[in-house]
C-alpha cells in the first residue's frame, strides 16, 4: 500500500493528501461540529458536493495536463484559504468551537494547494515544447479561460463561504439598564437571543440587523426608537451573535422565521398592543421585513433601510442576462448549496402584498451603486402608503448618524402616524 502511495509521485501525493484535509473539515463542518439546533440533514448537500468534487479531482488529477493540474490545485486552495481564514478570525475573537481546528487545518491544506499550483507550471515548463507561436497561444487560451473560471466560479463560490460561514462575534453587556436579555422561538424552534426595552406607548418596534452583523448593529435606531417611548426588540438572527442555528450571511435565507417569532414575542407582551407593532429592518434585515410584512399582517409598519437583492432573480429584475449574471447566478447557486437554505419569492413580486401596512423605503447611494435602482423598483412595485426616501450622499444603513436629525424626524413621526395616531 505504501509502494503504491508513493508511486503517484509527490505532485499527485501533495494534492490528495491536502484535499483529503479540507475533506475532513467539510464532514465536520456539516455534522460533527455543526452549530447549535442545526439539524444533520441541513449542510448534507454542502457536504456531498464538496466529497463528489473532492474525489472526484483526485482521482483524475494525475491524467492531466500539467496546466490543468495547477488549475484545479489553485481553484481548490482558494476555496479552502477562504473557509479556513474564517475560523482562524473566529478563533482570535471568540476562542475555538465546533469545526474550527480542522477549520485551521483546512487553511494550512489551502495553502500546500495553491502553492502547489504555482509550482506546477515551473516544474513543467518547456516539457512537450511545440513551436514558439504555438506556445504563445496555448498561454493566451490559459489566461483568458483561467480568468473566466476565476470570475465565474472561484470567486463567487468562495465569496459565497465567506458571507453564508461568518464567525459568530460575542455579545457584550446591554447598552444600559433599559436594555432587558430575552430569549424567544423563532418559528421553527431555534432559540433567539436578544434585547428587549420595554414599550411606554403601548407600541413596539423590531429592528432585524444586517447580513454580516447581530442585534449590536441596530442599536442606534433603538435608543431613538426607546427615547421616543416605543418598545424596541433587538435579537441575532439565526446563527448570529448568541441565536442558535447556522447563518446564512447577507441573503437572510431563513430569517422570516426569526422575525416571526420576534413578532409573536412582542404580541405576547403586557406592554405591548397587538395592533401596535411595527419593524424597522436595515440592509438584509429590510428585505426581510418586506418579506414577512407581505406573508403576516402583524406588522403595522416597516421602515425597509437599505434593501438591495437576496437572490439571483432580483439581481434579473434590475440587470437582465448581463456580462455580470453567471457571476452571480454562481453566488447565489453556491450559497444556496453552503447555507442549505433557499431564496423566496423576488422582492420586487413581494413589495405588492405589503399594503395596506405603510411601507418607508430608505435607499442610500454611496457604498452599494445597485441599492437606490433597486429601491425605485421596489417603489415602483409596491401599492399605497408607501414612500422612497433617496438619500444619494448617505454610506449604507448610515442616515441615523449622517442624517441624525432628519432621520429622527422622519422615522418617528412615520411610526407615530402608523402605531400611535391611527388608533
Amino acid at each position: 500500500m505504501t509502494a503504491r502511495i508513493l508511486g503517484w509521485g509527490w505532485e499527485t501525493l501533495v494534492f490528495r493528501g491536502a484535499v483529503a484535509i479540507a475533506l475532513v473539515h467539510a464532514v465536520d463542518d456539516a455534522f460533527l461540529g455543526r452549530q447549535p439546533g442545526v439539524p444533520a440533514t441541513q449542510h448534507a448537500l454542502a457536504a456531498a458536493v464538496a466529497l463528489v468534487g473532492g474525489v472526484a479531482a483526485a482521482v483524475a488529477f494525475p491524467r492531466l495536463r500539467p496546466g490543468l493540474r495547477s488549475g484545479i490545485a489553485l481553484a481548490f486552495g482558494v476555496l479552502a484559504i477562504a473557509n479556513g481564514v474564517l475560523h482562524v478570525v473566529h478563533i482570535t475573537k471568540d476562542g475555538a468551537a465546533h469545526s474550527d481546528l480542522t477549520g485551521v487545518l483546512a487553511l494550512a491544506a489551502g495553502v500546500v494547494l495553491a502553492a502547489l499550483g504555482v509550482a506546477i507550471p515551473f516544474v513543467h515548463r518547456g516539457e512537450r515544447a511545440a513551436s514558439l507561436r504555438r506556445r504563445w497561444a496555448h498561454r493566451l487560451v490559459a489566461v483568458v479561460v483561467g480568468f473566466l473560471v476565476l470570475y465565474a466560479l472561484v470567486y463567487p463560490t468562495s465569496l459565497a463561504i465567506v458571507v453564508t460561514h461568518k464567525y459568530r462575534e460575542p455579545i457584550a453587556a446591554p447598552p444600559s439598564g433599559a436594555h432587558q436579555d430575552v430569549t424567544f422561538e423563532s418559528t421553527d424552534g431555534l432559540e433567539l437571543s436578544g434585547w428587549y426595552v420595554p414599550s411606554e406607548n403601548g407600541a413596539a418596534v423590531v429592528v432585524v440587523h444586517g447580513g454580516g452583523g447581530d442585534r449590536t448593529g441596530g442599536v442606534e435606531h433603538a435608543e431613538l426608537l426607546a427615547r421616543h417611548g416605543f418598545g424596541v426588540l433587538l435579537y441575532d438572527a439565526r446563527g448570529r451573535g448568541d441565536s442558535e442555528g447556522s447563518p446564512t450571511g447577507a441573503p437572510g435565507w431563513g430569517w422570516t422565521k426569526d422575525t416571526e417569532g420576534a413578532l409573536a414575542f412582542l404580541a405576547g407582551r403586557q406592554d405591548v398592543d397587538p395592533d401596535r407593532i411595527g419593524g424597522l429592518g436595515l440592509s438584509t434585515g429590510a428585505m426581510i421585513l418586506i418579506e414577512v410584512a407581505a406573508e403576516r399582517k402583524e406588522l403595522k409598519a416597516v421602515v425597509a433601510e437599505g434593501a438591495t437583492a437576496r437572490s439571483f432573480a432580483d439581481y434579473r429584475n434590475l440587470a437582465g442576462i448581463d456580462v455580470a449574471a453567471p457571476y452571480w447566478w454562481m453566488l447565489y447557486a453556491a450559497a444556496r448549496v453552503f447555507s442549505g437554505s433557499s431564496p423566496g419569492e423576488p422582492l420586487e413580486d413581494l413589495v405588492g402584498r405589503v399594503s395596506p401596512t405603510p411601507l418607508l423605503l430608505i435607499a442610500s447611494g454611496r457604498g452599494i451603486a445597485q441599492e437606490r435602482d433597486l429601491n425605485r423598483i421596489y417603489a415602483e412595485a409596491a401599492r399605497e402608503p408607501v414612500e422612497l426616501w433617496d438619500l444619494p450622499d448617505v454610506g449604507h444603513t448610515a442616515a441615523v448618524r449622517e442624517r441624525a436629525e432628519e432621520y429622527e424626524r422622519r422615522v418617528i413621526a412615520f411610526f407615530e402616524d402608523a402605531l400611535l395616531d391611527a388608533r
